[in-house]
């Protein structure tokens, strides 16, 4: 049978099926929506690091290239460099002395000049020595040595204890340009 219009009825009834969701189920539509992008949102840094993880073992230094801000990483390593060798900055109204600003501006020379992939590997490679740590054997274990939280919406933290007894090393993430980066690293001082 067919319609005024000449559309067989089956052809009708199917185009009836293929229009839109109604009104009625366009905010369970949304919600279900925004919460699939939240949870995606949720696990991304920890997704960015178990690709930074791979991408140690592996030796992969263009994927852990991807992952650095390397501006702000410098800029944190510098700093982390000259309160290691030299301690505290002076006070505003002190000049520094002559060996102290020699040796920043040495240690600032040599982040920028030799920071590279290659470089960040080696080191993240000699921070977790498979030898000197104890393998996981259970999530028990991990969950003791391994914290990871948001700081922020925009920033998350990876803290990791290397040596037993020490404190973690943690890392500084931050969302940018649509993926998570490093931003920086607390070592811990040498006891």
């Amino acid at each position: 049978m067919r319609d005024p219009a000449g559309v067989p009825d089956e052809a009708a009834a199917f185009s009836e099926r293929l229009t839109w969701p109604s009104f009625k189920r366009m905010p369970h539509i949304m919600g279900a929506l925004f919460v699939a992008l939240a949870c995606i949102y949720a696990l991304s840094p920890y997704l960015a690091l178990w690709s930074l993880s791979s991408a140690l073992r592996s030796h992969d230094t263009i994927t852990l290239s991807q992952h650095i801000d390397w501006s702000a990483l410098s800029t944190n390593l510098k700093a982390e460099a000259i309160d290691a060798l030299i301690g505290p900055p002076p006070a505003a109204d002190d000049l520094p002395d002559f060996g102290s600003s020699f040796a920043s501006n040495a240690v600032s020379h040599a982040i920028d000049t030799r920071l590279t992939p290659e470089l960040l590997m080696t080191m993240a490679s000699q921070m977790v020595d498979t030898s000197r740590t104890a393998p996981v054997s259970s999530l028990r274990q991990l969950y003791a040595r391994l914290s990871a939280h948001f700081v922020s919406p925009l920033r998350f933290e990876a803290g990791l204890v290397t040596a037993p007894g020490q404190r973690p090393t943690i890392v500084h993430m931050k969302f940018e340009q649509w993926h998570w980066k490093i931003t920086g690293f607390d070592i811990p001082k040498a006891i």
